[in-house]
């Protein structure tokens, strides 16, 4: 859109004025004479057509560019016959006669085209300067207007992209998890099963399983890359975080329970090319070690997992391996944490965020020559999840592009059979339902000296108890 010139009327005026004067100069020159008066007759014309168009005085200006089309006309008709009439009849002083009558024809017309073009008034001015702010004014509107339109457009079509990216995500995950799932395997007296253990009665009541709900094992891996040592079973390392987590795809209800490293399980053993030799009671933490590295390593912390759980069955995972804590922690700007104990140069009850590998540190450290140094090294681990997830959500309820970019970060340092799909659906799921995570629970237990190492024995009751708070909903009585 071109933009309006502020200098047409101004340049005009000038033009009209420069041509009059030269105009009344030439006037002491009768040889041109002809030429000027066709000239003033030209730019007065102009000057009152522009004056009209530009100020809106319609009647005044057209009466004088009546006149002045009138008068110059006649001015020609006049020059042309007194020079045919020199020629012909006249006497050279009647000739000089009609000339000066000229002349003073030609002045008085300059003088009123003069007057047209340079008598406007005040108010006229400023209607005219008014005019042309208005139309900058609107110019620049139009020129505003097309700009929003523009970067309110690109977004809007990004996010369209995204919406129906993230909705084909959606459906799917949804497929992916649609899978038939089986319940407890109690052998405790007080707990009867049906239904394949999806229903179950204790201690007087009734409790269906939650088949609205979604579990994944968190693992923490002690290892920074993923494999066995020289192909050797045993040697892919420990799995010294595993956090069970349930997530209500109805309610956005998430529920956690966090299996102690050293709970006592039965593990199984596979050689290297995957034959299953029998299992052992061992660390569940050493579950992993006894597999690949990768996938057959995962599925044994899984099949460990679910004997301490009662048979209740987990399907996904995801493992992440040491270089992937400061990776993570970074990706969400750090994570602040109110100190339960010294940690590095801060004190108990100092408040700090965690950057880099200090988040590791945080979350991995403890001292070796306590039996029980697993213990605060747990509640450390309690506290970070929390407090990462807290933020997480947060981060995802202002943008949801923070989905994907975690899942990306995190499998530069994780094994796992959740697909994009499947976070992106969980994830989606769960914020419209108005996430809402509750406390951590450990399984309750005792620990006890071992050989080597700290063995750590479930509390059967309290453990299944919790199974059944987790993973059950209590029928009302009737």
């Amino acid at each position: 859109m071109s933009k309006p010139s502020e200098q047409n009327a101004d340049s005009a005026r000038g033009s009209e004025h420069s041509n009059a004067s030269s105009s009344r100069s030439s006037s002491t020159r009768s040889h041109r004479h002809h030429t000027s008066s066709g000239s003033s007759h030209g730019s007065s014309s102009h000057s009152s057509s522009h004056s009209s168009s530009s100020h809106g005085s319609s009647s005044h200006s057209s009466s004088y560019h009546s006149s002045s089309h009138a008068s110059s006309d006649h001015a020609h008709t006049s020059s042309g016959s007194s020079h045919h009439t020199s020629d012909s009849h006249h006497s050279s002083e009647h000739h000089h006669h009609h000339v000066s009558e000229n002349e003073e024809r030609r002045d008085a017309l300059i003088q009123k085209y003069t007057f047209v073009a340079e008598d406007e008034t005040p108010q006229e001015s400023e209607k005219h300067h008014r005019h042309h702010r208005h139309s900058r004014r609107f110019s620049r509107r139009r020129t505003i207007k097309r700009v929003l339109i523009a970067l309110v457009s690109i977004p809007l079509a990004l996010v369209l992209i995204a919406a129906s990216v993230f909705g084909v995500l959606n459906l799917i995950g949804k497929k992916q998890l649609q899978k038939d799932t089986g319940g407890v395997q109690s052998k405790l007296p007080s707990a009867i099963t049906y239904d394949e253990g999806k229903t179950v009665e204790y201690n007087g009541r009734t409790y269906v399983l939650n088949e609205n709900i979604v579990t994944v094992a968190a693992i923490g891996m002690d290892r920074e890359s993923f494999g066995l040592d020289d192909d050797k079973i045993g040697t892919a390392g420990q799995a010294d975080f595993i956090l069970i987590v349930t997530m209500d795809l109805k309610t956005g209800v998430v529920s956690s329970v966090m299996i102690p490293r050293d709970t006592m399980v039965d593990v199984d053993q596979y050689t290297t090319d995957g034959q299953y030799v029998g299992s052992k009671n061992m660390q569940i933490c050493l579950s992993f070690a006894y597999g690949d590295g990768g996938e057959t390593s995962s599925r044994n912390v899984l099949a460990s997992a679910q004997r301490v759980l009662y048979g209740v069955p987990v399907h996904l995972y995801g493992v992440l391996d040491l270089d992937g804590i400061p990776a993570l922690n970074d990706a969400i700007g750090g994570v602040s944490v109110t100190l339960q104990e010294n940690f590095g140069g801060s004190y108990a009850g100092d408040r700090i965020t965690l950057h880099g590998a200090q988040a590791e540190t945080f979350v991995r450290s403890r001292d070796t020559s306590r039996m029980d140094s697993d213990t605060p090294r747990r509640a450390r681990q309690i506290q970070y999840v929390q407090a990462y997830v807290d933020k997480a959500i947060h981060a995802a309820i202002r943008d949801l592009g923070v989905i994907r970019r975690l899942y990306n970060t995190a499998m530069q340092y994780a094994f796992t059979n959740v697909s994009l799909a499947k976070v992106t659906y969980i994830a989606t799921t769960l914020l419209s339902k108005g996430v809402s995570v509750g406390e951590v629970q450990t399984l309750a237990g005792t620990l006890q000296p071992g050989d080597p190492y700290a063995e750590y024995s479930l509390d059967e009751k309290a453990a299944f108890e919790t199974v059944l708070n987790v993973f059950y909903t209590p029928l009302l009585a009737e």
